[in-house]
């Protein structure tokens, strides 16, 4: 049986997607809050997800949440928290076992549903405020996790870099803030701007699996009652201005090697040929960067390119050595200027096709990687199926995949490099 796709707004601001696929044993569902990202507002966001999944007021504690969790056949509550271009997603998703797999097929898909919608809107309150003890542990917690981002040295070159690719655009902005804003929210403060978020963000749920009727009704009903009023609009694709000259930037940290970040920005809206030419480049295991400047050059420890479609930017990362970074840019730069002449065989154009549709066919094997591949659709105002993508993907030509490559620009390019190796060669 192929898979259903059906979308639908169900109140003000709040969308409705339900993909059913027989094949799965569980459903999942998720609800997401929209809106767009900001300095300010960010780790509030964050943080508000993760008290939500801490209790809710039939539960006010996380051990008798979980143990409510366990009744029901192990259903998973789980925060879900993830940056999408200019926009911030924040919600949480419960995944729970099908009735007809249950002993006796007892139901517990509305007693589950209903556990994710109390988490989220009837939360365990202290004088009329989030409960301090709980925001308390997950403040610690998003310290430890700022904390832990500047020790990941690669992930933390990827965030300054970004500040700098995006420069005055939300995309700049952290999603965690700093150890300083952390320690300052208050319970008061996490729980004005949850108000917030449910009276005026945009709202996006999923149902991903089989045998919503139970179900629906109850989600359609809580949507009902929640007081919605100056909807914000996002809108997800957002291509970042190419700047007037490539900007450069070199910094020094304590890392074993230099991580080397440049930024590429196109006008390209063919979202598939430009994934195409991204893997052409430098997205799989036998691209240009990775056969030429890793292997046969052996200018990087590694080197690979990632396509953001909702903001135009190709960023190319590496990692190298201090005497390299000069010719490992060169390099890099070359194998651009090599896909924009139309020097690959059309064996590499193949061979990266079939890659994207391995890729794109993975999603069918998972219901959570199915969910978020429609969620990713929903962002592009499409509704393809893998096998569709696969379809595009396969029909494209070298002759658009060279357009495609000419219409990317230098914008960015931005080192971390070791402080060893400054005063080595200071």
């Amino acid at each position: 049986m192929p898979i259903s796709y059906k979308r639908s707004v169900i109140g003000e601001g709040i969308a409705l997607t339900e993909i059913t696929d027989v094949k799965f044993k569980s459903n999942y569902i998720s609800v997401s809050f929209v809106s767009p990202v900001d300095a300010k507002n960010a780790p509030l966001n964050t943080l508000v997800a993760e008290i939500l999944a801490s209790s809710n007021r039939s539960n006010p504690s996380l051990s008798e949440l979980t143990k409510s969790l366990a009744y029901l056949y192990g259903a998973v509550l789980s925060t879900r928290s993830r940056r999408v271009g200019d926009i911030q997603e924040n919600g949480l998703s419960i995944e729970y076992i099908c009735d007809d797999y249950t002993i006796g097929k007892e139901n517990i898909s509305v007693k589950a549903v209903r556990t994710l919608l109390d988490c989220l809107f009837d939360p365990q309150l202290e004088n009329d405020a989030f409960c301090e003890k709980y925001v308390e542990m997950r403040k610690k917690e998003l310290e430890d996790n700022i904390r832990a981002e500047i020790n990941d040295k690669f992930g933390y070159s990827m965030r300054r870099a970004r500040e700098i690719i995006y420069k005055n655009e939300p995309s700049s902005v952290s999603m965690l803030g700093t150890i300083e804003n952390a320690r300052s929210i208050t319970p008061q403060q996490l729980y004005d701007r949850y108000i917030s978020l449910i009276t005026s963000s945009r709202i996006e749920i999923t149902m991903c699996g089989r045998d919503f009727d139970a179900v629906r009704p109850v989600i359609e009903e809580a949507m009902k009652k929640l007081e919605r009023k100056n909807i914000i609009e996002v809108s997800y694709q957002n291509l970042s201005a190419l700047k007037a000259q490539t900007e450069r930037k070199t910094e020094t940290l304590d890392v074993n090697q230099c991580k080397m970040i440049m930024a590429f920005k196109s006008p390209c809206k063919d979202v598939y040929v430009a994934k195409v030419f991204a893997a052409v480049l430098g997205g799989t295991p036998f691209s240009k960067l990775f056969s030429n400047v890793r292997e046969k050059m052996s200018l990087c420890y590694y080197c690979s390119a990632a396509y953001s479609d909702l903001k135009g930017t190709l960023v190319v990362s590496s990692g190298v050595s201090k005497e390299n970074i000069e010719i490992a840019e060169k390099a890099i730069l070359d194998q651009l200027q090599a896909l924009k002449n139309g020097e690959f065989t059309d064996q590499e154009l193949e061979n990266a096709e079939n890659y994207l549709c391995t890729g794109f066919k993975s999603n069918n094997d998972s219901i959570y990687r199915m969910a978020e591949y429609y969620i990713a659709q929903n962002t592009r105002g499409t509704a393809y199926t893998p096998e569709q993508v696969c379809d595009f993907f396969r029909s494209i030509t070298r002759q658009q995949v060279i357009d495609c490559a000419n219409t990317f620009e230098y914008d960015t390019f931005y080192v971390m490099q070791s402080q060893q190796e400054v005063s080595d060669n200071g």
